[in-house]
């Protein structure tokens, strides 16, 4: 039978806290510190001179990825060592880190019921290392508003169809806008919705623009001035000042503005992976280009600003090893949009002024979009090329091209060597790396930049750069060095093994409660024996926060003294150590980053959590998280507990999602009913778990009275109940609590996927 219990409210904690902990145990609590999400911000091409750090760049380590292909362009395997190369600038180097890097094929992850992908409500940084890593750019300020669609459907599809079960990704756009960003995860829906909020917002083309200036000028042609001679044939016309300025792009200052822009924040991107070691970086750029020369800097007022703005970006991916794959959304290039555009008024083939003459000269309109198209196009492959990635243009098939990028990122040797040391003058050190075997070929980065010397400009915008990851970095400050550096890499660690879930609970009409329950693996930890025939170790934890501006808020360490029995050691050894708490914040969309550190070995490991905390007001009926337990719960240490939801589910709530045939399981969740008190009604209560194939093998329902029949009004609702699992066979399953008025057709659903083992 279910069980109902009241609404609770959470204590605050805050600070540092130390435990120790004795058999028998005495409960304690850790506070948790949740960070909002925020994603990478555009930064302004003509940020503010402020006064900030320098700090010195050098590089001591490069990592050089390889791919190796045969004669059929097939990888190659089997290579060692010595069958490598390595040279800088033409010197040798020596070889001294080496592995063969072999990702499984990408799959989508999550299990699919009924057709749907639920993905699991628990994180985990076991497999961190056997997956990809991505970086989806999308250039919204260089994409046309009639192709947001494609853009679009291309990354949800590179989403759905290429992201694999331990892949990472994070999404980002050009302009900065929040409804665009997601932080790195390993979840294919948070992916997927901030690609929705995708809006292009490409200024009008310039062509467009001249081309606009060619008509306004013949209808004002009339308003221009002729001065007759004696000779007719040296006849003069004085141009009016509105047709004067005809040729004049009043988009100019705002297009290159834009594109130092974009530049910017590739090179900031870049920047921000160059903490991640050791693997390949994939940065996929969607964008229609930059229409503004990137290499010429005559053609325009701002070229060199382009031209610098465009090697920074190539010298930050080759400092931090990250390709750049660009894939252009306009497909083959036919009659493209801003031609069709053209065409609604005028006969395309005289459309057009050309600025090297003189005002009203008509040349072909075709010729000149088509030529706009190409450079944009040419930017493109630059940045593609000069990072050693590849540009996708002139193509429909993006099929092929993110399998290309899932191929080339899955499969590659890792070395790695100290580089000589270089002055800090920006020269570029080529690296070449040679395979001995005949009839193979090396693909490999073409080099690094040292430091150098920056404009004023250029200091100006890196010195935003350092601003934005500044405000960053968090962690508590007396967090080690080691776990704080890990808490802040853009990416999960997994030196120390960690599962992490967080279920939001109703606490005021303001905020809301998190439960948080953090396992670690026990095997990983390593006791001292003393000579009292206790076990101690001392485990780190550490939190930190992110507003919704991407900067930290004041973190929080907590140490965890163990002295525990030998029974008790071998227990943890097995089953490994728990921690519960919760910590109270307001709604919104955030990250939770927890990191453990065992000072013994020095190993730390970090989980990065997504979590959406919503307005519990916000609907007429609503359902809190759901926290989890079992009748084996109470087997695993647990020195940090929640005495709250431990009471109501008689154990400790777990991360833990496979179960033996032989436990219950214990389920803990609140119904939040907004209609007036007033208003008599019933709230009807599904429990359900159903198979991969949609069959529904078990399912119990409750009806709880609210106001009708005499009961008491109520608002909030604490719902425990059970589910044995005796009568389950193995699998997969979709654990599902659906809560309904009986009238009026209100509903609210929670849901998380469990597996079933056989045994004990």
């Amino acid at each position: 039978m279910p069980q109902y219990g009241l609404k609770y409210r959470n204590m605050k904690h805050q600070g540092r806290h130390d435990f120790r902990f004795l058999d028998p145990r005495k409960p304690a609590l850790i506070s948790t510190l949740l960070f909002l999400l925020a994603g990478a911000t555009w930064i302004a091409a003509q940020a503010p001179d402020q006064t900030a750090p320098t700090f010195k760049v050098s590089v001591n380590y490069v990592d050089v990825d390889v791919t190796v292909t045969d004669a059929n362009g097939q990888f190659a395997r089997g290579l060692t060592r010595s069958d490598f190369e390595l040279l800088e600038d033409g010197v040798p180097q020596k070889i001294e880190a080496f592995s063969l890097v072999e990702l499984p094929n990408a799959r989508p992850g999550g299990v699919r019921f009924s057709g749907r992908v639920v993905p699991a409500d628990v994180r985990s940084n076991r497999d961190v290392a056997s997956g990809r890593v991505y970086l989806i750019v999308l250039d919204d300020l260089n994409v046309s508003s009639f192709r947001t669609s494609q853009v679009r459907k291309n990354a949800r599809q590179f989403v759905e169809q290429n992201f694999g079960e331990h892949d990472i990704a994070a999404v980002v756009s050009t302009s900065g806008r929040k409804q665009v960003a997601q932080e790195f995860t390993s979840d294919p829906a948070r992916l997927l919705a901030a690609i929705d909020g995708f809006i292009g917002q490409r200024l009008r083309s310039a062509e467009e623009e001249r081309i606009d200036n060619y008509y306004q000028a013949q209808l004002l042609s009339g308003l221009n001035e002729q001065t007759q001679t004696d000779d007719p044939q040296n006849s003069t016309t004085v141009l009016n000042p509105i047709t004067r300025n005809m040729s004049f792009d009043p988009s100019n200052l705002e297009r290159e503005q834009r594109a130092v822009g974009v530049l910017d924040t590739l090179r900031n991107l870049a920047t921000y992976l160059e903490g991640v070691r050791g693997r390949r970086k994939a940065l996929l750029l969607f964008s229609e280009g930059l229409d503004y020369p990137m290499a010429d800097v005559f053609s325009s007022a701002g070229g060199n600003v382009i031209a610098r703005a465009t090697q920074d970006a190539l010298n930050a991916a080759a400092r931090a090893n990250v390709n750049f794959y660009t894939i252009d959304p306009r497909g083959l290039i036919g009659m493209s949009t801003d031609l069709l555009e053209t065409m609604k008024t005028a006969g395309p083939d005289y459309a057009g002024t050309d600025p090297t003459r003189p005002v009203g000269t008509p040349y072909s309109g075709v010729q000149a979009l088509m030529a706009e198209m190409r450079l944009t196009q040419d930017s493109l492959r630059t940045l593609a090329e000069g990072t050693g990635g590849f540009a996708a243009v002139d193509t429909n098939s993006v099929s092929e091209v993110f399998d290309r990028i899932v191929r080339t990122n899955g499969q590659y040797y890792l070395l790695g060597y100290t580089p000589p040391n270089h002055p800090r003058n920006g020269r570029f050190h080529r690296i070449e790396v040679r395979v001995k075997r005949p009839g193979l070929k090396a693909s490999a980065r073409r080099g690094y930049p040292s430091p150098s010397g920056k404009t004023p400009d250029e200091e100006r915008r890196e010195q935003a750069t350092r601003r934005a990851l500044d405000e960053r970095r968090g962690g508590s400050t007396d967090t080690s060095m080691e776990l704080r550096a890990a808490l802040n890499s853009p990416v999960q660690q997994g030196g120390l093994a960690l599962s992490v879930h967080a279920s939001a609970f109703r606490n005021t009409a303001k905020d809301a409660s998190v439960a948080l329950t953090v396992e670690l693996q026990g095997d990983a930890l390593v006791f001292a024996q003393q000579p009292n025939g206790l076990f101690t170790d001392t485990p780190e934890i550490s939190y930190f926060s992110l507003n919704e501006d991407g900067r930290a808020q004041r973190g929080t360490r907590s140490a965890l003294n163990l002295a525990i029995r030998p029974e008790t050691y071998q227990r943890v050894k097995t089953l490994g150590l728990r921690l519960n708490t919760r910590s109270t914040f307001a709604a919104g969309r955030y990250q939770l980053r927890i990191g453990a550190r065992d000072p013994a070995t020095g190993a730390s490991g970090t989980v990065f959590y997504d979590l959406v905390v919503p307005d519990f007001t916000r609907n007429p009926l609503m359902l809190s998280g759901l926290l989890v337990s079992s009748s084996a719960a109470g087997s695993v240490l647990t020195p940090q507990r929640d005495e709250i939801s431990e009471k109501l589910l008689g154990a400790p709530a777990t991360s833990r999602r496979e179960f033996a045939q032989s436990e219950t399981l214990k389920l803990l969740t609140e119904i939040y009913d907004n209609l007036p008190a007033q208003q008599a009604r019933q709230v009807d209560l599904r429990v359900r778990l159903i198979a991969e194939n949609g069959q529904e093998v078990f399912a119990s329902r409750d009806s709880l009275a609210n106001g009708a029949g005499g009961a008491k009004p109520w608002s909030t609702f604490t719902y425990v109940g059970q589910v044995p699992l005796n009568n389950i066979p193995p699998g997969h399953y979709l654990l599902r609590l659906e809560a309904a008025h009986t009238t009026g057709g209100n509903t609210a659903s929670v849901e998380a996927v469990i597996t079933v083992i056989r045994g004990n």
